[in-house]
């Protein structure tokens, strides 16, 4: 008897239906992957591109700024790399000192180093009272750099493009440069940075000498700077870790544009 042959069933193949949902998200994925590269790569030519020693043919006028994420500096070892002037964190808010402020002063003056106090203004608090506080705690005597105000984004110092959060950070700036002002005679150094030039500083404050922090370019003349931060990792002989370095932007005989009569 003949075995009967069976055919195996053909399986059809079944086409799944694409999920748009699930397309956008991976298109989303992918455009957030690309933009997270993109940050991490600019975050780290900021770091490795920075300039960690004096070494422009063109700025003679070096300079330092310190805080206390900074130790007591050894001032005569500085004054001896050929550093010229020094800006130093007094105050920050309306009720924060530097703790290594008032050593520091007393040593670079001692040193024959100009020196010059900044505060950090602090956003949404008022400037009459953060006045207060800086003219409280600084030190100046004359031949001391003009007292700096520190104007820049932070953990604490939100960014926001919002109208009402612009206006009141200059709202209360502007009080805090008219109290300087008026005690000094002289209007303050204002040090900031791109963006918060531009949200704050370009239309509201044109008499200010300006401090221009720029990582990775020099400053162009759109900004009317005087003083130029260029590194946050430089370094010094005979001084432990990383320091803040600067520029004055013209010469020797010009730099008293920024001294205390």
């Amino acid at each position: 008897m003949a075995k009967q042959i069976r055919k195996k069933p053909v399986r059809k193949k079944i086409r799944r239906k694409k999920n748009p949902d699930q397309k956008v998200k991976y298109i989303l994925v992918a455009a957030l992957s690309l933009c997270l590269g993109i940050a991490a790569f600019l975050i780290i030519k900021d770091y490795f591109g920075e300039d960690e020693t004096f070494d422009s043919k063109k700025y003679f006028v070096k300079g330092i700024d310190v805080s206390h994420h900074n130790p007591i500096l050894n001032w005569d070892n500085v004054m001896e790399q050929g550093i010229t002037f020094a800006y130093m964190k007094a105050t920050e808010g309306n009720d924060h000192q530097d703790r290594n402020y008032p050593f520091n002063y007393d040593l670079a003056r001692k040193s024959n180093i100009k020196v010059g106090s900044y505060h950090f203004y602090t956003f949404g608090l008022s400037g009459k009272e953060q006045a207060r506080h800086f003219l409280k705690i600084a030190k100046f005597s004359a031949g001391d750099l003009i007292p700096a105000i520190d104007v820049e984004h932070s953990a604490i110092n939100t960014y926001s493009k919002d109208d009402k959060y612009v206006s009141l950070v200059v709202q209360e700036l502007k009080v805090l440069e008219k109290e300087l002002y008026e005690h000094f005679g002289v209007h303050p150094v204002i040090y900031t940075n791109r963006d918060c030039y531009k949200l704050y500083i370009k239309k509201n404050f044109p008499d200010n000498i300006i401090w221009m922090c720029d990582l990775r370019n020099e400053p162009s003349d759109d900004f009317n700077w005087r003083i130029w931060q260029f590194s946050h990792k430089g370094e010094i002989p005979g001084i432990d870790g990383h320091i803040d370095l600067n520029y004055y932007r013209y010469t020797f005989s010009e730099f008293k544009e920024l001294l205390l009569p």
